[in-house]
């Protein structure tokens, strides 16, 4: 029956594809009603849209009751309206992707009124979406001042929304969730990453871009009530469109520089991780973009490509300079580049009348060596290896009855950090300098095969107007991982004389020994349905559900091994079931069903012109548990990683010591070591009963033009839950119960939840060519209790008091404008005002007995960096572009970055450990800070 259902909705996708083709993740959707001047319908009259970059012609003809739908590729575009026995009128409008534009024509025999949408100089201004939604348009992706070129930073600009500081994982995320319940549609298709954090793939690690910014179009930010096409999302999500070539040739060639000197000191004398903290520091960025027509009208090509190439050296010296000549040969400045190339390609084709091919393809590799500088030297240095591929081909189609958009698409993504130096001995001289190879080595590598497809039925009547949206996807995966942790032991010295220890033979050592390979596939399968209702000229509802299904989510063929299942049963009481929970024998655990997510919106429109709207919506998002994670218990078993306490020389062992042989500095003696059984691995274990995370949204706002601005306000409530944690078997960490192994850790079913309220304020004005600005304000209350992967602190993430989500800000500001000036001159900027990030409070007051804490909580509050000029947070970004004209269509121009303008220091690493008898007034001193000074980058552009 299984195998049967999987046939069938493979054959289902397989017939869509074959014979439509509209998703409104990657279009916007133009809908309404035909009238004449009495009011009545007019039917087939023809409405055409003609897009002024392509020529690319879609063309519907008003049903009986005059209503019809188009769906539109994000851009500018000539709209034709005509009937018999009226003029024909056209009005140029620029639609952004997302929007769901409810227009009335109606007809006189002199003219055509186009009713209920509002325009700020061509743009289409929408303001009865039921969505939490932010447009980011190409003029500001282009023109905004920016440091790396990462369109996710521009997220932004949405209220509710945080992008990392982390200079590791360029990521956003929404409310009070991570990064991990994000995700990204590009034209259509998702870039989960199903492996590791950051929500996307090609963001865990690394400090590269996930996309080409220049052959991004624009995006669209959605934080709550996004429509029931969307997957794999408990949080925000984007959703962006790529550049289409046009009738014209046209392109832009650039690059970006950086030099060392451009860059301010540390501040405060504060260390923050940057390859700028270097006397050899510089940096290019180069792009070249290119499209145009192979057919006019019929056949169009997009080229892009984006690099980043960073020169950089690392000081490596010796911590103590009582071995400064021992380890003299190691010390010194080494190379540290980082190497980053992307690319993306795209064929768009208008074979018949109202059908669009798009075929593209993604190219991103980048390679880093890093983790090493300070008392770590080049020889223990990773190489980082992180790639992304991606081939998608589109097809959509409509006519008057109906619209569709189908999409296959297949995507390679890898990670792969692995020693830049391997096969030597790694030693730790604790306080002096670390040597050796690094000691881990790591492959991920996640393969996508998708089909998905969305079809829009042609609109009816009942109680109003029915929009009908149904569609799917089905995830092929195969995953592929190498997970070496310590397979290249690391030997641990340091100068303890009261217990024997010197640099000469070492107190303990790290050993990861086993199979490190795994393989394993998945099936991810997701199907909705969903009805856009317009229930008068004031109410419009939104009313979906989704269903989500993953077949080996959670490795439902690992088996316990037997020993551990003897020895562990009735040893510990779990903090939901039985102890059975945690044995799995390859059948018991099943893939969870029951991802249904009920989706409802609405808006109001006051007086029926598309100006003052009433919106809201409430709905479940579902999301899911990264193989990282799932395959902890399989792996803590497989290629357990050991820590060897050894015993001075001429010392007795205590505890779990044993005595020091220099013969343990080989491996095969170390193997050996292992074999006997004189160490012992941790247990892991999954409860059966895991399901994947999710969230509750409910929200309620109001839209209001005023001129040429749209505002809006909104009270925003999520409530998360299951979000993954790990326990305690013993209920605090933590304790051995089987011979043979060490501590044992569960995962919590129950696991982490988070709360979050805010209210969000927002005020739009779109870039018509003189001025553009657009500002987000967000007040939020963001708890969770547990912490963010391992609660061992208490039994279970329940018992851990509500406290500040790290990261999270009470008060979140960010400000962007652009004007245009004489001689081809503009000037824009971007204000980002905060609280600043949160740091939560290890409160150990009551003792280090944590029973004791079960009512108090270990962590119950946080602590903010120190205020300057009423702020935790504050950075000023300014962008100057002059271009000059020089022969035909083509100009060259200058663009001039400054970031964090007035060198603002932003403090991080905040004090925030409270002993027994700990004296609370140390809390919040800042160790760190979490920005870059003052810098100013150069950037030359050619167009053409």
């Amino acid at each position: 029956m299984r195998r049967t259902v999987q046939l069938l909705c493979i054959a289902l996708l397989a017939g869509l594809v074959a014979t439509a083709a509209f998703a409104q993740s990657t279009t916007a959707t133009l809908h309404g009603k035909v009238l004449n001047e009495h009011g009545s319908a007019v039917a087939n009259a023809e409405i055409s849209a003609v897009n002024t970059a392509t020529g690319f012609v879609k063309t519907v003809n008003s049903r009986g009751d005059g209503s019809f739908q188009v769906s539109l590729p994000a851009g500018e575009y000539n709209i034709v309206v005509a009937a018999p026995a009226y003029e024909a009128r056209s009005q140029t409008l620029r639609v952004l992707v997302g929007q769901n534009i409810e227009s009335n024509f109606l007809l006189s025999p002199t003219a055509v009124v186009n009713e209920s949408i509002t325009v700020v100089g061509n743009q289409v201004v929408e303001t009865k979406t039921h969505e939490n939604a932010t447009n980011v348009t190409p003029e500001q992706i282009e023109g905004l001042p920016q440091d790396d070129r990462n369109f996710l930073h521009f997220a932004e600009m949405a209220p509710g929304v945080r992008f990392s500081a982390d200079p590791y994982s360029k990521s956003f995320s929404g409310d009070a969730q991570d990064s991990n319940q994000t995700n990204v549609f590009i034209d259509g298709v998702s870039f989960k990453n199903d492996m590791l954090d950051g929500g996307i793939a090609g963001q865990n690690s690394s400090r590269g871009n996930p996309f080409p910014q220049n052959a991004v179009q624009e995006f669209r930010v959605i934080t709550q009530n996004y429509s029931a096409a969307y997957d794999h999302a408990s949080s925000a999500i984007i959703t962006a469109v790529t550049k289409t070539g046009g009738n014209n040739l046209e392109g832009q060639a650039f690059v970006f520089y950086q030099p060392r000197q451009w860059v301010a000191p540390n501040q405060k004398n504060f260390q923050y991780f940057t390859a700028t903290a270097n006397d050899s520091y510089k940096r290019y960025q180069p792009g070249i973009s290119i499209g145009g027509p192979i057919i006019k009208d019929k056949l169009h090509f997009f080229l892009s490509y984006e690099g980043d190439q960073e020169h950089a050296t690392t000081p490596v010296a010796v911590g103590n300079p009582a071995f400064a000549s021992q380890f003299a040969n190691f010390t010194g400045s080494f190379p540290s580049p980082f190497r980053e190339n992307l690319g993306f390609g795209k064929l768009s084709w208008e074979p018949l009348k109202n059908q669009l091919v798009d075929v593209s393809g993604t190219y991103r590799k980048e390679n880093e060596i890093r983790d090493f500088g300070g008392q770590t030297s080049d020889q223990s240095a990773s190489s980082v290896r992180n790639t992304v591929y991606d081939v998608t081909g589109r097809h959509s189609w409509n006519n008057s009855s109906a619209l569709n958009q189908a999409a296959i698409s297949w995507q390679r993504y890898s990670w792969n950090p692995a020693a830049l130096t391997p096969g030597i001995i790694g030693q730790d001289f604790q306080g002096a300098l670390r040597i050796g190879s690094r000691d881990t080595t790591q492959q991920f590598d996640q393969r996508r095969f998708e089909l998905r497809d969305d079809y829009n039925f042609a609109p009816w009547d009942m109680s109003g107007t029915h929009n009908f949206q149904v569609g799917g996807n089905i995830d092929f995966m195969k995953y592929h991982v190498n997970k070496s942790l310590n397979g290249d032991p690391i030997f641990r010295y340091r100068i303890d004389p009261a217990n024997g220890y010197d640099f000469n033979s070492p107190f303990q050592v790290s050993y990861g020994f086993g199979n490190p390979l795994f393989s394993t596939s998945n099936r991810e399968n997701g199907f909705y349905g969903e009805d856009k209702w317009t229930v008068n000229q004031h109410l419009n509802l939104s009313l979906g559900l989704r269903w989500d299904y993953e077949s080996h989510m959670l490795d439902e063929s690992y088996v316990t091994p037997p020993n551990i299942v003897a020895g562990l049963t009735g040893k510990f009481t779990p903090p939901a079931g039985t102890s059975t929970d945690y044995f799995s024998n390859g059948s018991n655990r099943t893939s969870y069903k029951g991802e249904f997510q009920p989706r409802l919106g609405f808006s109001y429109d006051l007086r029926t012109d598309g100006k003052s709207v009433v919106y809201g919506g409430a709905g479940r998002y579902y999301d899911r548990i990264g193989l990282n994670i799932a395959l902890e218990e399989r792996f803590r078993l497989q290629f357990p990683s050991y820590t060897i306490n050894f015993a001075a020389p001429g010392h007795t062992p205590t505890g779990d010591q044993i005595p020091f042989d220099p013969k343990y500095l080989q491996i095969a003696n170390l193997n050996q070591l292992i074999q006997s059984g004189a160490v012992h691995p941790e247990i892991y274990l999954v409860n059966k009963n895991t399901k994947p995370p999710y969230s509750d949204q409910w929200n309620v706002g109001f839209r209001q033009v005023m001129g040429s601005w749209t505002g809006s306000v909104s009270y925003d409530v999520v409530r998360s839950k299951r979000q993954f944690d790990w326990v305690s078997a013993s209920g605090t960490c933590c304790q051995a119960f089987v011979p043979g192994f060490g501590n044992v850790i569960i995962s919590d079913p129950i696991g982490k939840s988070t709360w979050y309220n805010a209210e969000q304020v927002s005020l739009d004005r779109p870039f018509t060519g003189h001025w553009g600005a657009h500002i987000a304000y967000t007040h939020a209350k963001a708890l969770q209790n547990g912490n963010d992967l391992f609660a061992l602190d208490l039994p279970t993430a329940a018992l851990y008091a509500r406290h500040p989500v790290a990261g999270s800000e009470p008060n979140h500001f960010v400000g962007t404008g652009m004007v245009g000036l004489p001689w081809e001159t503009r000037f824009s900027t971007t204000v980002t005002l905060g609280t600043g990030p949160a740091t939560p409070v290890f409160d150990l007051t009551q003792g280090f007995d944590l029973a004791g804490h079960l009512k108090t909580g270990v962590i119950n509050s946080a602590v903010y960096p120190p205020k300057s000029g009423g702020f935790g947070y504050r950075n000023v970004d300014f962008r100057l572009e002059k271009d000059f004209p020089t022969f035909g269509k083509t100009s060259a121009g200058v663009v001039l970055d400054v970031l964090n303008a007035f060198n603002w220091a932003n403090y991080g690493c905040l004090s925030n450990f409270i002993g027994p008898g700990g004296d609370p007034a140390t809390l919040g001193i800042p160790g760190c800070v979490v920005s870059i000074g003052r810098r100013e980058q150069l950037g030359f552009r050619v167009k053409f």
